[in-house]
């Protein structure tokens, strides 16, 4: 097993970058838990505390990097007069937070910890095997970061910031990692690359809180932190697809939803001081999370309307709920055969049931208990997935980006995982509950059945990990290679500033209606602009470069060289070079390769 090995490896060779994101980490973690203490005192448990915080800390990190992209780009006194305010406040909350919290096991806050400290090692072999961040969508994220931080020497080292131009969009990701990528003085690839990773560290920990508080488990609320950082390969997967903006808001979301889920149980309690504290909490958890990823902010609709939806359904006669309940369960199962379908949406389930059977399996078990010990809160995670996946065929017109769904397929693949996990969560605490009350009936058996059924159900999700779960890079994702390094470094050093490269392209579908978005890099090409600062613009990778239209449209449109990558959606080489007298070669290696456009003189 080479996973820690690689772990330990990269923590090595990376340090000053592990260790300044963490205390970005930590920081931002102790801030949050400080507005949080003011208000709760020792209503939360440590365990709780420790969750809640740090599912939050984008918060303070995007504002904090707010701050240095305003010094960055004024230099300002303004950017002081905030720094000493911040300093200022924070000895403020660590004089005035209550010490106390409610009495519990430090057993489960020190198990949390060990839990983040080993993930990091285990999450950073990704890191071991990356070349660059994977897919098409990175390269966009790395030119973002870029025009960001504005280069003083080599354009991926951090110097000075500048303000984004029109278009831009998820900024509070890119925020941060510009922010640490200038902090570090480290290249904007290995920010993105060791930043998603540590995202993925904190996410599942952020899941503790709700199901600890709720149930009083502190066995459930461990068993959904595990579900969630290694019971499908949802949602860390998503770092293969460069889905780095939407991975830092799942914390977020999590947090904001605890938050909301306190203010409705301290409604009748807090005074009103503390009530404007906390829903001033509340909004700016929901309006980070937007700004970090904007669909976030449609899960937040779904999630009121599901809990809304739920404390109706709680009213009604039994009859009607119990006709309502098998009502949205068959909407379930019919919205699944309707996705599974159709061609775009094929992947979406394949987490949840081709690699992650098993668990789903589990889960689906465990939600009979959860519904039956829980259903205030159990009902709305059903609801919520009949909601998510309906989601997928709602259309929206968005203003530049032309008619969209509500959620796209990417995206409610990678947060099915969360109600999910909410369910086996739930559903744990219930059948620890029936277990131990049967105590009297059954004998010590099943009360030990009932202490130590939580261990169980964590150990058979850590042996499935152990033999499905993988900690490395996809190859389906990986479109650069080290001969693409080598051709961008040698395009970077040869070619005019103002040539035009012509890269390889495929068509983006991800919608419900099949329709056509655009198209998106089909190779390496796709970091040609960020890394080389040298203009591209796109064909589709099964052009017929044999044919004299396409010489044609290479022409008109100006074209200088072309690349080929070595991806199965590159352009075919071998017809470039029956072409001699329209393509000359310039550069050749086993897995990419430049042409001169020459025909067109």
């Amino acid at each position: 097993m080479n996973v820690l090995p690689d772990g330990l490896s990269v923590l090595a060779d990376h340090w000053r970058l592990v260790s300044g994101i963490l205390v970005i980490v930590l920081l931002s973690q102790f801030l949050v838990y400080s507005a949080i203490k003011l208000i709760f005192g020792s209503g939360l448990t440590s365990g709780e505390y420790y969750s809640l915080a740090i599912s939050g800390w984008m918060l303070p990190a995007s504002f904090l990097s707010l701050l240095w992209f305003l010094w960055e780009t004024i230099r300002a006194p303004l950017f002081f007069t905030l720094v000493i305010s911040i300093i200022v406040f924070v000895v403020m909350l660590f004089f005035r937070i209550e010490k106390g919290v409610a009495p519990d096991p430090k057993a489960v806050a020190l198990g949390l910890l060990f839990l983040f400290c080993i993930s990091v090692i285990l999450r950073l072999a990704f890191v071991s095997k990356a070349l660059i961040p994977f897919y098409f969508d990175s390269a966009q994220h790395y030119l973002t970061i870029k025009n960001l931080v504005e280069g003083t020497g080599a354009s991926s080292v951090a110097g000075s910031f500048k303000w984004p131009v029109a278009g831009y969009y998820h900024l509070g990701f890119h925020l941060v990692a510009g922010f640490v990528a200038s902090a570090m003085r480290v290249e904007i690839t290995d920010a993105m690359l060791v930043l998603g990773q540590m995202i993925l560290v904190v996410t599942p920990i952020s899941s503790f809180f709700i199901l600890r508080h709720e149930t009083g488990s502190n066995s459930a609320g461990l068993f959904v932190v595990m579900l969630s950082a290694f019971g499908w390969y949802m949602p860390a997967y998503a770092v293969n697809w460069g889905k780095y903006p939407a991975l830092a808001s799942l914390a977020l979301i999590q947090f904001a939803l605890s938050i909301a889920y306190l203010s409705l149980q301290g409604r009748n309690i807090l005074s009103l001081r503390k009530s404007c504290g906390v829903y001033a909490i509340l909004g700016a958890g929901i309006l980070t999370s937007g700004f970090t990823h904007s669909r976030s902010l449609v899960i937040f609709g779904i999630a009121a309307l599901a809990w809304v939806g739920a404390s109706w359904w709680q009213n009604l006669p039994r009859r009607i709920r119990v006709f309502i309940f098998y009502l949205i369960i068959t909407g379930i199962i019919l919205e699944i055969v309707l996705i599974q379908s159709q061609d775009v949406f094929g992947p979406l389930f394949d987490p949840y049931i081709q690699k992650g059977y098993l668990v789903t399996a589990g889960i689906l078990f465990l939600s009979i208990f959860a519904q039956r010990a829980c259903p205030h809160l159990a009902f709305p995670g059903i609801l919520s997935i009949f909601l998510l996946l309906g989601s997928l065929f709602v259309p929206v017109v968005v203003p530049g980006y032309g008619n969209l769904t509500l959620l796209d397929r990417p995206f409610v693949e990678m947060i099915l995982y969360l109600p999910l996990s909410l369910l086996g969560g739930l559903g744990l605490a219930g059948l620890e509950q029936k277990l131990q009350h049967a105590q009297g009936k059954l004998g010590n058996l099943h009360f030990m059945w009932g202490k130590h059924a939580g261990l169980l159900a964590i150990g058979l999700v850590l042996i499935n990990a152990y033999f499905q779960y993988n900690l490395y890079p996809s190859d389906c994702c990986a479109i650069v290679s080290a001969d693409d390094l080598v051709a961008m470094d040698w395009m970077d050093k040869n070619l005019p500033p103002d040539a035009r490269i012509l890269i390889a392209s495929t068509e983006l579908r991800v919608l419900a209606t099949g329709s056509f978005q655009g198209y998106v890099s089909g190779d390496a090409g796709a970091w040609i602009t960020p890394l080389t600062d040298r203009a591209t613009f796109p064909l589709p990778y099964d052009s017929d470069f044999t044919q004299q239209n396409i010489l044609d449209v290479l022409c008109t449109m100006d074209a200088t060289h072309i690349y080929v990558g070595g991806t199965f959606e590159a352009f075919d080489a071998s017809q470039l070079k029956t072409r001699p007298d329209w393509y000359g070669s310039l550069l050749s290696m086993p897995k990419a390769e430049i042409y001169q456009v020459v025909g067109c003189n």
